[in-house]
């Protein structure tokens, strides 16, 4: 595993080579995108006055661009990721990170959820097989995209190589990842001292009510609710309120009430969301049983 930084010095490098392999050192970040890698190489060009760099021309175009990956990666400054080959960029010398950091450099789109970001926040000793990572469906996290390069030091329009969807491996520094699209993806925080984004706890605990199978099973998210509620009631009553879906409204509201006896001014506005129906379960995995909750209208099929 290439985890130790190498510092780069050839005589092969031209001097304006060299000043890019320090430059990718600086920015400290270990994979890069073409996108980022052009950003690097613009800003080279644009701070190159009395540096005596001796470039060619006053902006990089992909000739120039092909160049100078090609230089780096001969003189070992580059390479291809290991898990994503020639998409990503590895500089080699900045040390390598976890799958979590690695994949949420790679796609800006994506957070850690689920059983993943449920070990992250301590709601469970259980260990996951596999990364869970969500993201917005093509047409939302395509728009996430354009409006992360807009926000780039430079448009998306100065830039050749666009940002595009990323296609994650089965593999990710050793870790399986299991990627989800939802057109429903929730919030996020950025984990301090990581790259890592991770759902909000608020947004865990809703994730447990609509996908318990990738939390654990729905036995489990109640051993966890029953555990943790008490003490980020606020975060899930507030969250579970944004929902526009009423089942997970009267799931939540079972859970928190009934089962747990807590309270919170959000949860009897819930009550009016509830309503008969074959569908309306606690665990949406199991089939429907016979014993209901009068109160949340729903089946207590677990």
């Amino acid at each position: 595993m290439d985890t130790a930084p190498q510092r780069i010095h050839s005589p092969k490098l031209t001097r304006a080579a060299a000043h890019l392999a320090d430059q990718l050192e600086v920015n400290d970040t270990p994979v890069l995108s073409p996108f980022e890698f052009f950003q690097i190489v613009l800003a080279m060009y644009s701070e190159s006055t009395g540096k005596k760099l001796y470039l060619r021309r006053d902006t990089p175009d992909r000739d120039d661009i092909a160049r100078f990956r090609s230089i780096l990666k001969a003189t070992g400054a580059i390479t291809s990721d290991r898990d994503y080959g020639s998409r990503i960029i590895r500089v080699l010398s900045v040390s390598d990170r976890s799958a979590e950091d690695i994949v949420c450099l790679v796609d800006p789109t994506c957070y850690v959820s689920h059983l993943s970001a449920m070990q992250r926040w301590g709601l469970t000793d259980r260990t996951p097989r596999a990364l869970a990572l969500t993201r917005p469906d093509r047409k939302t996290a395509t728009a996430a995209l354009r409006a992360h390069m807009n926000e780039a030091t430079n448009t998306a329009e100065n830039n050749p190589y666009p940002l595009t969807l990323v296609q994650h491996p089965h593999r990710v520094r050793r870790r399986d990842v299991a990627i989800y699209e939802s057109k429903t993806a929730g919030a996020f925080i950025a984990n301090r001292g990581t790259d890592i984004r991770l759902s909000t706890v608020g947004q865990t605990f809703l994730d447990m009510l609509q996908r318990p199978d990738l939390c654990g099973g729905m036995s489990h998210v109640l051993d966890v609710w029953a555990e943790h509620a008490s003490t980020f009631l606020d975060e899930i009553a507030s969250t579970i309120d944004q929902t526009p879906k009423a089942l997970i409204k009267s799931r939540a509201g079972y859970i928190l009430e009934e089962r747990l006896g807590l309270h919170h001014p959000c949860i009897e506005r819930w009550k009016a969301f509830g309503q008969r129906g074959g569908s309306r379960k606690l665990d949406p995995t199991r089939d429907f049983a016979p014993v209901f909750s009068e109160t949340w209208m729903i089946s207590l099929n677990v």
